[in-house]
């Protein structure tokens, strides 16, 4: 009695059932990734300003009507101007300046972060970006 040999996967040429399964899951994997990177409905665009732990301001930037500055102590004295719709450091007394050089800030998610002073300016809410990867490893 002889047993049926079947032919290696190389040499068959009709796709199977199976292959039709892995892809149908790599579809709808890509589908589900893809919905997870949609941004998310949020509110108006706001700026959290908080020195040494403790929130000193908030602004909503989208209702801003005119220019706003708030001077705010500490260690080294600094002036936040906050515009409709942006924000930044104006000026600035501490060693270095790397907040003056990060200039405006106009998106969720952007942060200006005065390490002296122990001040961090965080904008959330609005109309959020796709997240930027910074690699892709594969």
């Amino acid at each position: 009695m002889a047993i049926p040999v079947k032919p290696p996967a190389a040499e068959r040429l009709r796709p199977t059932p199976w292959d039709a399964l892995i892809a149908a899951l790599v579809l709808g994997a890509a589908v589900l990734l893809a919905l997870s990177l949609r941004p998310a409905p949020a509110g108006p665009l706001t700026a959290v300003i908080t020195l040494d732990g403790q929130i000193v301001a908030q602004y909503e930037l989208d209702r801003l009507m005119e220019p706003a500055a708030l001077p705010v102590g500490g260690p080294y004295p600094l002036v936040v101007e906050a515009e409709p719709g942006r924000i930044r450091i104006a000026e600035s007394a501490c060693p270095g300046g790397d907040c003056l050089r990060s200039g405006w800030a106009d998106r969720a998610g952007d942060r200006i972060i005065c390490l002296p002073n122990r001040l961090v300016i965080s904008l959330t809410g609005g109309e959020e970006a796709v997240p930027e990867f910074d690699a892709v490893s594969g």
